[in-house]
C-alpha cells in the first residue's frame, strides 16, 4: 500500500512541478531579475543550465569557470617620425572558478493529513506544501543573493547569557520575523555555542532601523535543534538554519572592497565594488547629488549606466519622499523587466530606476549592470529530489512521508567594480 500511494502521489507532484520552477521567483525582485523573470510573459528563462549550454564549454561537473579580463590593451603611444614604437605589453586576465550550491527545502506529512484534506478541506495538503516550499526556496535564495556569502542574518552584540533575548545589529527587520527559524553560530566557525540550532523567533523589539533585540522561542523546532536557553557571547550571529559554510554568492559579497571572491583577492583593483561614496561613512539621506557623485566614480572603471538600482526600501523611500517636496515636481518611475517600478534618478547615460528590495542590506542602495550577473545552475528552477525513483521518500516504517524540492544553484558575477553601492544611507 505504501509503494502505491507513493507512486499515485509521485505523479500528482511532478505535474505541479513545472508550474514551481515557473513562478518561484516571481516574488523577490533581485531573485526574478536574476532568473530573468518576464512580468509580461510570466515566464522565467535567464538561467544559464547544463542543457541550454551543452555547446559550450563552460561547465566541468559541478563548477563554471570565467576568464577575466581587466583592462584595455596597454603601450600604445605617439611616435616621432623617425622614432622607434613601444614594445608590447602582454595582456593581463585572471580565471575565477564558481561552484554550484544546493539549498534542499523538506516537508512532510502523513497519509492522514494528506487523504482528509483532498475533498471538502479549505486547502489540499499536498498543493499547500508544494506551495509553502517554494516560497521558501524563493525567500531564501533572495536573501542568500544580497548577502555577504555566509548566510549571516544579524550580528549578537549583547544580552544575557545563557538566555533567550539577544541584542543584535546588522538586521533587516523585513527578513527577521516572528517565525522564522533560524541558527545561533560562532560567527568565526560556526560552531554551536549551546543549543543555537534550529531556533524559532518568537519576537522582535527594533531599536532603530538595523538593531534591537530578537527573543528565541524556548520550545525545540525539530529533532536536529536545540531548546530551552542559548549560550551566546557577541561572537556569535543570527544564520540561514543550516547553511553556514555551503551558501550562495551575494551581491554584498561580489561588491565587498576586501576579501576573496570566486577564488580571486580582491587586492586587484579591478576585482572590488566601487564604493560610490569614496570612502564617507557619515550616516546621510541618499540625493541627487550622492548619486551624480556615485554616477562619477563608477565612469572610473568604464562604466557609463546602469540598469537599475536596487536597495533598502527605507533610504529610497527617504529619497523619494525628499523630491515629492519640491515645486512642480513630476515622480517618474520606470518598469524594469520583472515588473518592479521604482523611481528615475537622471543623472547617467540613461535613467536609471531604483528599486526598492525588501530583503536587500539596510542603509545601501546597489547600481547594478545586470550584463555581469549570470545565475548558473543544472535546472531551470527548483525540482523535487526523485533520484531513487520516487518524489515521496519514508526514513521508518511510519506513515509519515516526506519529499523534498532542491536547487543546484549560484550567481555568477564577471565585473564587480562595475557595482557600485552606496552605503551609510539614512532610511526612512
Amino acid at each position: 500500500m505504501a509503494s502505491s500511494t507513493t507512486t499515485t502521489w509521485s505523479e500528482y507532484l511532478f505535474e505541479m512541478q513545472g508550474r514551481v520552477q515557473a513562478v518561484y521567483s516571481s516574488d523577490h525582485p533581485w531573485l526574478a531579475e536574476l532568473n530573468g523573470y518576464d512580468s509580461d510573459s510570466e515566464k522565467a528563462g535567464g538561467r544559464f543550465t547544463k542543457d541550454f549550454d551543452r555547446n559550450r564549454t563552460t561547465f566541468s561537473g559541478s563548477q563554471v569557470r570565467h576568464t577575466i579580463d581587466p583592462y584595455g590593451m596597454q603601450a600604445g603611444g605617439w611616435v616621432a617620425q623617425t622614432g622607434t614604437w613601444n614594445v608590447p605589453v602582454p595582456p593581463e586576465s585572471e580565471q575565477v572558478t564558481l561552484t554550484l550550491k544546493r539549498f534542499v527545502q523538506p516537508f512532510s506529512l502523513t497519509i492522514d493529513v494528506e487523504r482528509d484534506s483532498l475533498n471538502n478541506s479549505n486547502a489540499k495538503a499536498v498543493a499547500r506544501h508544494v506551495m509553502k516550499a517554494r516560497e521558501a526556496v524563493a525567500r531564501n535564495e533572495n536573501i542568500a543573493f544580497l548577502g555577504d556569502g555566509t548566510g549571516l542574518l544579524a550580528t549578537v552584540t549583547g544580552g544575557t547569557s545563557p538566555g533567550l533575548t539577544l541584542t543584535v545589529s546588522g538586521v533587516n527587520w523585513n527578513v527577521m520575523l516572528p517565525g522564522l527559524v533560524i541558527d545561533v553560530l560562532t560567527r568565526s566557525n560556526g560552531a554551536d555555542p549551546g543549543a543555537g540550532l534550529r531556533r524559532k523567533i518568537a519576537s522582535v523589539s527594533r531599536t532603530t532601523a538595523s538593531t534591537g533585540t530578537i527573543t528565541l522561542s524556548t520550545t525545540q523546532q525539530a529533532s536536529d535543534g536545540g531548546s530551552g536557553n542559548v549560550t551566546f557571547s557577541a561572537n556569535e550571529g543570527f544564520y540561514i538554519s543550516g547553511s553556514y559554510g555551503n551558501v550562495a554568492q551575494g551581491l554584498d559579497q561580489a561588491s565587498a572592497t576586501s576579501g576573496t571572491f570566486e577564488g580571486l583577492a580582491k587586492t586587484n583593483e579591478f576585482w572590488k565594488g566601487t564604493d560610490g561614496r569614496n570612502g564617507d561613512t557619515a550616516t546621510l539621506p541618499l540625493s541627487d547629488s550622492m548619486l551624480d557623485a556615485a554616477v562619477i566614480e563608477g565612469r572610473r572603471w568604464g562604466v557609463g549606466s546602469w540598469d537599475f538600482g536596487l536597495g533598502d526600501q527605507g533610504a529610497i523611500n527617504l529619497y523619494k519622499q525628499s523630491k515629492l517636496a519640491l515645486v512642480h515636481y513630476k515622480s517618474d518611475e520606470s518598469k524594469i523587466k520583472s515588473g518592479f517600478k521604482g523611481i528615475l534618478y537622471d543623472g547617467a547615460d540613461k535613467p536609471i530606476p531604483l528599486i526598492k528590495e525588501p530583503a536587500h542590506t539596510s542603509g545601501k542602495v546597489h547600481l547594478i549592470r545586470k550584463s555581469d550577473f549570470v545565475l548558473y545552475g543544472d535546472e531551470v528552477g527548483p525540482a523535487f529530489l526523485n533520484d531513487d525513483g520516487a518524489m515521496w521518500r519514508r526514513f521508518s516504517r511510519t506513515l509519515e512521508k516526506e519529499a523534498d524540492l532542491l536547487d543546484r544553484v549560484e550567481m555568477g558575477v564577471v565585473s564587480c567594480n562595475s557595482i557600485t553601492f552606496l552605503a551609510n544611507l539614512s532610511v526612512a
